[in-house]
């Protein structure tokens, strides 16, 4: 009993235990401090980097190999070993970017069932979820560039439950071409039945 007294009073080797209970908290929120820090950056490098090569590329002599190694060079010394994919697809003007032709979608499927009708816009005869062609496009075209990074971060946060070992960062620029010669096509208002 008397031992018990004399060990409850005693506070030797408390700063120990609690230092040993703070450093692991410590130390996962400064990986997880580094490791947001580096995706942050990389996404604003990232975000200049397609914005610069969106410009270069819609030049007449602008080449979208060398726009995109250029992007790649960017990214490389921020993630190294980053897996980089892009992809470029042209529209005839600003209103039609990223949309489908008009559709009477009746089910409300978003797909174009028998007996529903659309506006067949690029008179190609069957309905389409989106009028972009892939590619470049030609004079005068709108060009919507998308480049996606994944990457393994450097600075990986430990110990968590989700899946946190690969990381994916994107960035798109919308431009049109330099109007360098009359530009080819446009949107018909064809109507037509699925």
């Amino acid at each position: 009993m008397k031992n018990l007294r004399t060990l409850r009073g005693e506070d030797a080797g408390v700063t120990t235990i609690e230092f040993a209970i703070v450093v692991p908290a410590f130390l996962l929120a400064l990986v997880g401090c580094l490791d947001l820090g580096q995706m942050v950056y990389a996404k604003g490098v990232l975000d200049g980097a397609v914005e610069k090569a969106a410009r270069d590329s819609t030049l007449e002599t602008g080449d979208t190999s060398v726009a995109d190694a250029k992007v790649v060079s960017a990214m490389r010394p921020i993630v190294p070993g980053a897996q980089v994919t892009s992809t470029r697809k042209s529209y005839y003007d600003f209103a039609r970017t990223n949309k489908g032709e008009p559709l009477d979608d009746k089910n409300g499927d978003g797909s174009c069932s028998p007996g529903e009708g659309y506006t067949d816009e690029n008179g190609n005869g069957s309905w389409d979820e989106d009028l972009g062609r892939w590619g470049n496009g030609g004079a005068n075209d709108v060009i919507v560039y998308t480049v996606r990074v994944q990457y393994d971060p450097v600075f990986a946060v430990p110990l968590l439950p989700l899946d946190w070992s690969r990381r994916e960062i994107s960035a798109t620029a919308v431009k049109r071409n330099q109007p360098f010669a009359l530009q080819d096509g446009s949107y018909g208002s064809t109507p037509r039945v699925c």
